[in-house]
């Protein structure tokens, strides 16, 4: 499928990875454009619009969040296909899901999104203005968004019921004395890398985002202490409120944890390793896990030329708790002793 894709001005710095999130579904990306103002009813301009109708392409994807009505007049302009920001992750995470537990929650968010876009259709149906490729008619899309606000219904009791499990199955760990050692960090910085690399297991990993959807806990015991590590989702830049719902039976492994160890990809600018430092932050403070001691580990060392001390100082300096920062190389296998040493020393504090 060919796509165009529409970038806000905002995420011009991050052009590359925008356009890498979009590449994990769609492989052939015909063109792309960066813009700035946003129009309220259609999103772009009326000359952009006038410009993608005279382009040769299936889908257009624009990486924002665009309101029901803007998303609906589009593809009333522009007569093709329309995602958003929030229904391209969607649709990655829907790849990677590999349990039932991450596809209930993948389908709970799509719903919750999905739900005030139906309702728009409705009022746009009711016209008689909608045709084409939304054009259902009145009574089709009314009967079909009762069937959707049922089908949410479900989800959200079964999704309920799972984080309920979850959080039977930490009780249990936690009569055994054992503290909770929770991975975090950006999506692909090497959060199954460094799981692997402590428990010397061979869980899958890949280049691709979000290969991780569920949890995953194994004991791990070093010198006299044993301690839970759980590998969980990665983060994104503006994670959208409906994922952040939705997985928090996921993201509740964090927020119950004793100890986060916040993964950092340290073979990206500068800019960009500080964006994703104050990304994490922010998303620990909206799930409730602002304040919990941090170990920051900074990955793939074996990436970034020698003269790194000035990158290391940069961060720690931005970090501002240089004893919570150790380097290491997953992969490679350096330094996991030094940060098993400093996460032993860090749960013998707690």
């Amino acid at each position: 499928m060919r796509v165009y894709v529409v970038i806000p001005k905002k995420y011009n710095r991050f052009l590359e990875e925008e356009l890498a999130l979009v590449r994990t579904i769609y492989g052939d990306i015909v063109g792309y454009e960066v813009v700035g103002g946003r129009n309220n009813k259609t999103y772009l301009s009326t000359w952009k619009i006038e410009k993608l109708r005279a382009l040769h392409f299936d889908k257009l994807v624009v990486m924002d969040r665009l309101k029901p009505p803007q998303l609906i007049n589009l593809v009333r302009e522009i007569k093709r296909d329309v995602i958003d920001r929030v229904l391209l992750i969607l649709e990655i995470f829907a790849i990677h899901a590999g349990s039932r537990e991450a596809l209930l929650q993948i389908e709970h968010a799509r719903l919750k999104y999905t739900l005030p876009l139906v309702k728009e259709a409705i009022r746009y149906a009711k016209l008689g203005e909608l045709h084409g490729f939304l054009g259902a008619g009145r009574y089709g899309y009314e009967k079909y968004y009762l069937l959707l606000k049922k089908r949410e219904a479900r989800l959200r009791r079964e999704t309920e019921n799972l984080r309920v499990i979850r959080e039977v199955q930490r009780r249990a760990r936690r009569d055994l004395g054992l503290p909770h050692v929770v991975i975090v960090g950006y999506t692909c910085a090497g959060k199954t890398s460094l799981f692997n690399a402590i428990t010397k297991l061979t869980r899958p990993v890949g280049p691709e985002p979000f290969t991780t959807l569920t949890p995953k806990a194994f004991r791990v015991n070093y010198k006299d202490a044993s301690f839970i590590l759980v590998d969980t989702v990665g983060f994104i830049r503006d994670i959208p409120p409906e994922i952040i719902e939705s997985f928090y039976a996921t993201l509740e492994e964090v927020v119950e944890s004793d100890l986060i160890v916040n993964i950092i990809d340290i073979s990206k600018p500068l800019h960009s390793i500080i964006e994703e430092i104050s990304t994490g932050k922010e998303i620990l403070r909206r799930i409730g896990a602002h304040g919990k001691p941090v170990i920051y580990v900074l990955n793939k060392i074996d990436k970034v030329p020698f003269n790194s001390a000035t990158l290391l100082e940069e961060i720690s300096k931005h970090i501002g708790d240089s004893e919570a920062v150790i380097a290491v190389s997953c992969t490679k296998g350096t330094n996991i002793d030094l940060l098993l040493e400093k996460i032993y020393t860090k749960l013998n504090k707690r």
